[in-house]
């Protein structure tokens, strides 16, 4: 009885921060062009909501609440942004590094600094490497830069083997999906939504 009326107490609760929040992390996502219109408010503030709930009853201290609240949220903003626009803002990066500095400096030691370091090494570098042999075998761009910035900003983040697994968790349904998007449609697919949902399954199994 005391957990059915905790969840039913954090759910409002939780519904009512992520609304209050709305307006303000809209504007993150603003270009020349708004990303994020009016009527995009439910969409963000169920986001949020769900981010709320995740850290409420997978983290115990108010720290690691908000980073995994803020990391989730820069998630589902590039996921929005990239398949609606195919760009992904440099500000979500910028942000999502300082998560990985804050969770560096929850746990300040060299083994977790090099343990986000070379997830960062491996993030980006391997984006990097199969855009150059995209450049040098089909000459064209394989790798946009926005997912090669994700990835590194990513692996700061979830370190080396968490980046690894979200390779694996993301590529395997990107391919199968880019492969029947062509054959029906002959369009190309975004790979930034796909990264950003696998890194946020590994995030959050993790965190469990």
């Amino acid at each position: 009885m005391h957990m059915i009326l905790h969840y039913l107490i954090s759910i409002p609760v939780s519904i009512m921060f992520s609304r209050l929040l709305v307006r303000p992390l809209r504007k993150l996502s603003y270009s020349d062009d708004p990303i994020f219109y009016d009527d995009m408010g439910f969409m963000l503030s169920v986001i949020l909501s769900l981010s709320f709930m995740l850290s409420i009853y997978m983290k115990p201290d108010v720290l690691s609440k908000v980073i995994m609240v803020i990391f989730l949220f820069c998630l589902c903003c590039i996921t929005y942004t990239d398949t609606q626009s195919g760009y992904i803002f440099d500000r979500f990066h910028i942000i999502i590094c300082i998560v990985g500095v804050m969770l560096l400096l929850s746990d300040l030691s060299l083994e977790n600094l090099k343990f986000r370091l070379f997830g960062c090494m491996i993030g980006g570098g391997f984006l990097e490497l199969m855009n150059f042999l995209s450049l040098i075998i089909f000459k064209k761009e394989g790798i946009g830069g926005g997912d090669i910035k994700l990835c590194f900003a990513c692996g700061f983040v979830l370190g080396i083997s968490g980046i690894i697994y979200g390779f694996l968790l993301a590529f395997f349904p990107a391919a199968v999906y880019s492969c029947i998007s062509k054959l029906t449609r002959g369009q190309e697919i975004s790979l930034g939504p796909f990264l950003c949902i696998s890194f946020a399954a590994i995030y959050c199994i993790g965190m469990a």
